[in-house]
């Protein structure tokens, strides 16, 4: 990632945006994020990214005007950032579908295509699923009727 030492502030907020994705910020997540700024800072983490960490507020955070600071990367240099989120994600060693669906948004606000995310997130058929569901949903069919049989009867 070219000059990414001017950056590291932006980064920093898409790596916690992943992190806070499913609305836990867990320990495994938090010394994630600070591995990779440390080493992307030259070893040591700076003292305004660790204060950047600690004030953090999820809430406030805006996807597309942060990634907006990688806009002029090349691809693969905005490819890498996507690899550097799907690594938070998995730091908690739990697979979250709003961790997942935030490393989508990422590659959105990246302007990357679809196929940058092969391998980072869950592919899900959700129409397959949502058949399945419905079946399973309204139980098992009820059992054939049987046919009543005809009965003659002479009037005579």
């Amino acid at each position: 990632m070219s000059s990414l030492s001017d950056r590291i502030g932006p980064l920093c907020d898409l790596l916690l945006g992943a992190a806070y994705a499913d609305a836990q910020f867990k320990d495994g997540e938090r010394d994630e994020v600070k591995g990779m700024l440390a080493d992307l800072s030259g070893g040591t983490l700076p003292a305004d990214i660790e204060k950047q960490i600690d004030a953090f507020d999820p809430k406030k955070f805006d996807l597309l005007r942060t990634a907006g600071a990688f806009a002029s990367d090349s691809d693969d240099d905005r490819r890498k950032i996507l690899f550097l989120v799907a690594a938070v994600n998995d730091a908690d060693e739990e697979v979250d579908f709003s961790e997942d669906e935030y490393l989508r948004d990422l590659a959105g606000a990246l302007f990357l295509p679809a196929d940058a995310l092969a391998g980072l997130t869950v592919d899900v058929e959700v129409e397959e699923l949502r058949e399945t569901f419905e079946k399973v949903r309204k139980g098992p069919p009820p059992p054939p009727k049987k046919k009543a049989e005809s009965v003659d009867v002479d009037m005579d």
